[in-house]
């Protein structure tokens, strides 16, 4: 047979044989393969069968030693009286075989050896017949000279199955010279004791086995019991598995004891994963809509540019339209080129790349856009106000930010402006502070009230002093169904796609993503008598800007 070989050690060893039984190896793998319910189960009745049976040993070891000590107490205290009774007797009769029932104790046994040989024995007809009469054998004088003045009890057999006897030593001396002469032996029966005691065990014994039943099924059903909050977790596990991801623990115990607290951060730990597996789907939904609209994206202008390459080289373009071919590719260029900036810049903020933190004054930004704005729109009435239109100048705003980035927002708002309204119609930024109370969602001014819509990045309106920006414009508007999609990226409400109009569908992402960089949000409501409001909310810078150290949000 094939043998399992070691690395030589110190020590000689015997080769193991593959497929030997082994009775300690069988056991711990029987017992490994058990349920902890049905282990924990066994081993409390094992406990408890030590225990009970470590109790009844002592207490029947200790009862029979009572007894067997009262006895002895008893041989001591009637030994000499005894004694002197039957030697009496004896020394009258001086014969070994006779007895007398009149002048011996029921249950008492003597025997007297002498030294010149003769014998003699002394028991009462009943005791014989009842309990036998006791094996002594050859007793020694000088043991029992030894001993005589603290005589060691012993016991011996008797003729009889199943009977013992105690007994006593004592020497025996001449009446005249005082000399020993021979030994007598004085013996009480314990039958009665061992009786006593084989009952006490028997009932012990009953009791034991009755106790052991009954704590084993009690442990059984306790602990399956006990484990029922943790077959609950079982199965649990076992949904989690086919996919039931939203499957959670039934809180049953308080959180002070190891089980409750165990509910619980079970419980926990399966809403952060169902919510991280959420946003892992979300994510890979968003990025395969994102690769396949920035596919679609860059596929009609590479189109274009190719078609009008081969149509140039094939000789299809007249010399008098090579201006304009040409001009088409560089204008489809141009706009692939800004498509692919755009998709670097979210790329980039998807990273969370750092930005040049410091404090910026929102209305001097606001400012320089329209001023930009008017001299590409010089049609349009271009106004900063104050963010509760009252008559004056827009006061400063500082938060604390990126300055380019900060730019590029209001950049891109007013670009939608001019592309998604018609000509000469009016806009406006209004820019104020606001202290918004400690409470979940944003809303606008009391003066201006509107239904409140939670931003559109999903994030937590500032609390405390807030800068707001509102872009407003008065042209046809975003429908209610629209407003909270137009921030998604490439999403159009412009069902027809026209590049000319509608644009990429990237600046209202890149305003969003800038926004939530800052801490800030963002959202679409409808301007009052028509048109479309861009509110933005920005936590105010409330240090005083040379106090302020610049610094990246997290």
């Amino acid at each position: 047979m094939d043998t399992v070989r070691r690395p030589p050690t110190g020590r000689q060893y015997r080769p193991v044989r593959r497929g030997r039984w082994h009775l300690l190896t069988d056991f711990k793998r029987a017992w490994r393969a058990q349920p902890l319910r049905s282990r924990l189960a066994l081993i409390t009745t094992g406990l408890l069968t030590v225990g009970l049976l470590a109790s009844s040993v002592s207490v029947t070891s200790l009862l029979y030693d009572q007894l067997l000590g009262q006895v002895d107490d008893q041989l001591k205290a009637t030994a000499q009286a005894i004694g002197t009774q039957g030697l009496t007797a004896l020394s009258t009769s001086r014969t070994s075989s006779s007895s007398s029932d009149s002048s011996m104790p029921s249950t008492y046994y003597l025997e007297a050896q002498y030294l010149d040989g003769e014998n003699g024995q002394m028991i009462s007809t009943d005791t014989a017949a009842k309990y036998g009469m006791p094996i002594i054998g050859t007793l020694s004088l000088d043991q029992a000279v030894a001993q005589a003045s603290d005589p060691k009890l012993f016991t011996v057999d008797s003729d009889q199955l199943h009977h013992q006897w105690r007994v006593i030593v004592l020497p025996i001396d001449d009446r005249n010279t005082g000399e020993h002469i021979g030994v007598v032996a004085i013996a009480l029966p314990l039958s009665d004791v061992m009786e006593t005691v084989e009952q006490t065990r028997l009932v012990v014994a009953l009791t034991d086995v009755s106790v052991i039943l009954l704590g084993a099924m009690a442990a059984a059903y306790l602990v399956r019991r006990s484990f029922r909050t943790l077959r609950q977790i079982e199965g649990v596990a076992g949904q989690i598995a086919g996919g039931d991801l939203s499957a959670r623990v039934p809180v049953t115990e308080p959180p002070t004891t190891e089980v409750g607290s165990l509910q619980r951060a079970l419980n926990t730990m399966l809403q952060q994963n169902e919510q991280a597996f959420d946003v892992q789907v979300v994510a890979q939904e968003r990025m395969t809509r994102f690769v396949s609209d920035a596919s679609h994206e860059l596929r009609t202008p590479l189109a274009a540019i190719r078609g009008y390459g081969e149509l140039y080289r094939m000789g299809g373009v007249p010399p008098e339209r090579t201006g304009e071919v040409m001009g088409r590719i560089e204008s489809e260029a141009s706009r692939m080129g800004r498509l692919v900036d755009d998709l670097l810049q979210l790329a980039r903020m998807d990273e969370g790349r750092e930005m040049a933190m410091e404090p910026v004054d929102i209305t001097r930004i606001a400012a320089g856009a329209l001023t930009d704005m008017m001299v590409l729109a010089p049609d349009r009435d271009c106004a900063l106000l104050p963010l509760d239109d009252a008559d004056g100048e827009a006061p400063p705003t500082m938060v604390l930010g990126d300055r380019d980035r900060l730019s590029q927002v209001l950049t891109n708002l007013l670009g939608n402006v001019t592309r998604h309204t018609p000509d000469g119609s009016p806009v406006e930024i209004a820019v104020g502070t606001v202290n918004r109370p400690p409470a979940p969602g944003v809303g606008r001014p009391a003066d201006r009230p509107t239904a409140r819509r939670q931003p559109a990045d999903g994030t937590r309106a500032p609390q405390g002093p807030t800068v707001v920006v509102e872009v407003r414009d008065h042209g046809p508007g975003v429908a209610e169904a629209d407003a909270e999609k137009v921030f998604q990226r490439f999403y159009r409400a412009d069902t027809s796609r026209n590049r000319e109009t509608g644009g990429s569908g990237l600046g209202l992402s890149i305003v969003s993503a800038i926004i939530a960089r800052h801490g800030g949000t963002v959202r679409m409501d409808q301007t009052p008598g028509g048109g479309a409001t861009v509110h933005i909310e920005l936590p105010a810078l409330v240090t005083a800007p040379e106090e302020s150290t610049p610094n990246t949000p997290q």
